[in-house]
């Protein structure tokens, strides 16, 4: 379950000397929220002055923000905005700007790589650009880079040490590394300077349960749905560890809630199967197939999953395998 919070932000840019009218209505309309005017205000003004580098800069931001109703939409959307970044990277090869803005978008559309280069790049020009180091950080943990990313994530830390985007996203790089009390240590100087941040406890009580703390981590989990009660993957882990307690009937409750929350969220009908295996190998059977259907790519684990459901040894050992592996 390798999970990073998405930091990959594009930036909008001043034009310096050349801040014409269209510019600030531009740049207004943008930060009210209408889109649409803002992307024909900078398309007006790149007529106006076609060499002006930061005019594309913003046109590409507000392209990535413009609401959109399909997938088909979005891509083109996103193709505008990587050729507004291009075209500002031609006119200003000197723009860690519009470097950073074109990796941020190869990082939503999955070219990671393409996103390191450019990152690289921003970073060349300006080694303490901490919006790049982020981003980077995070094109780095998408490609398996782990340890690339974790020295990313370092330095935007020695940049900014009380940044709890930092402090969560380390702590992911080091839960995946199996670090997990590095993990623990930055989770809880997060949760010191902000009390209210569910994701943290969630991810601590991950870590906690890796290290062998299920109290400690159940006490997270509590946590984590007081703040945000409709947070149904800490529901999901508070059924786990309820079951492994022997708390049968409270944990399914817990993976009802999950359901209830998040009905495509294939791991909670994986997990009621598992559980219910020896007890009521039908229903077993049931959450199995509902996963099968969610998750065909993974279709293999699933039937092999119903097949043992037809005997006793079978079912046993579906569910030992979960909960009480040697």
């Amino acid at each position: 379950m390798k999970k990073i919070i998405l930091l990959a932000l594009a930036v909008l840019v001043a034009a310096c000397s050349s801040d014409t009218k269209l510019f600030k209505q531009a740049r207004l309309a943008t930060s009210q929220g209408d889109y649409a005017k803002a992307v024909e205000l900078y398309s007006r003004a790149i007529r106006q002055n076609p060499d002006n580098f930061a005019l594309y800069i913003n046109r590409g931001v507000v392209w990535e923000r413009l609401p959109v109703k399909d997938s088909k939409e979005r891509q083109k959307n996103r193709q505008n905005a990587e050729q507004d970044y291009r075209k500002a990277v031609e006119l200003n090869p000197l723009s860690a700007e519009a470097y950073n803005n074109l990796g941020a978008l190869y990082i939503d559309m999955g070219r990671n790589l393409e996103a390191s280069d450019m990152l690289s790049n921003a970073l060349s020009l300006d080694p303490n650009y901490f919006m790049a180091r982020m981003n980077r950080a995070i094109a780095y943990y998408r490609m398996g880079r782990t340890v690339g990313a974790l020295d990313d994530f370092n330095r935007a830390s020695m940049m900014r040490p009380k940044d709890t985007l930092v402090l969560l996203n380390r702590a992911l790089a080091y839960y995946d590394m199996g670090q997990y009390q590095n993990a623990v240590d930055d989770l809880s100087y997060l949760l010191a300077l902000d009390p209210n941040q569910a994701r943290a406890y969630l991810e601590r009580a991950r870590s906690f349960i890796k290290m062998g703390y299920p109290a400690n981590a159940y006490a997270d989990l509590e946590s984590a749905v007081t703040i945000k009660p409709s947070y149904a993957l800490a529901y999901y882990y508070m059924g786990d560890l309820l079951f492994r307690k022997g708390e049968t009937d409270q944990a399914l409750g817990m993976l009802v809630r999950s359901k209830e929350l998040a009905s495509q969220y294939v791991p909670t009908y994986e997990l009621m199967g598992d559980m219910l295996a020896v007890q009521d190998p039908v229903a077993a059977t049931a959450n199995y197939m509902v996963a099968l259907k969610l998750d065909p790519d993974n279709a293999r684990r699933y039937e092999a999953k119903i097949r043992l459901m037809r005997s006793e040894e079978g079912r046993q050992r579906v569910q030992a395998s979960r909960f009480f592996p040697r």
